[in-house]
């Protein structure tokens, strides 16, 4: 009578058997997997976009500066006298390049069109 019986009851109890250590081991080396694989689809492009929306508005600010100085510098002047050098000024402060840099002294253009002179080329046309 000094017997004692162990009986296992519960479910975790007939689970403890099947899932040892190296099934745990699997199971997290998959989750950690898993998890890269989502950061790398849905969590950096996502981070990327809001990089590129910063750098930007980063731009268009600094355009908006560049446009508004040459504009008081040089009031008589039409904007495809200063627009090249409109464009330098932001590659060498922002270092972007050439395309984003026009586009944005033409989009700071365009928006300021009323405040600035008028000018017989259109804004499309090459300075």
């Amino acid at each position: 009578m000094n017997e004692i019986t162990l009986i296992e009851a519960g479910i975790f109890g007939g689970i403890g058997g099947f899932l040892s250590e190296r099934a745990f081991e699997a199971m997290g080396a998959i989750l950690i997997i898993a998890v890269g694989m989502l950061t790398k689809r849905y969590i950096i492009p996502l981070l990327q976009t809001i990089r590129a929306r910063q750098i930007a508005l980063h731009v268009f600010t600094i355009a908006d500066d560049v446009t508004d100085y040459f504009a008081e510098r040089f009031p008589n002047a039409y904007w495809s006298n200063w627009l090249d050098r409109a464009i330098d000024k932001i590659i060498d402060v922002a270092g972007v390049g050439k395309g984003p840099a026009e586009r944005a002294v033409r989009a700071a253009i365009k928006r300021k069109k009323d405040r600035l002179p008028a000018d017989d080329a259109k804004l499309e046309g090459r300075s």
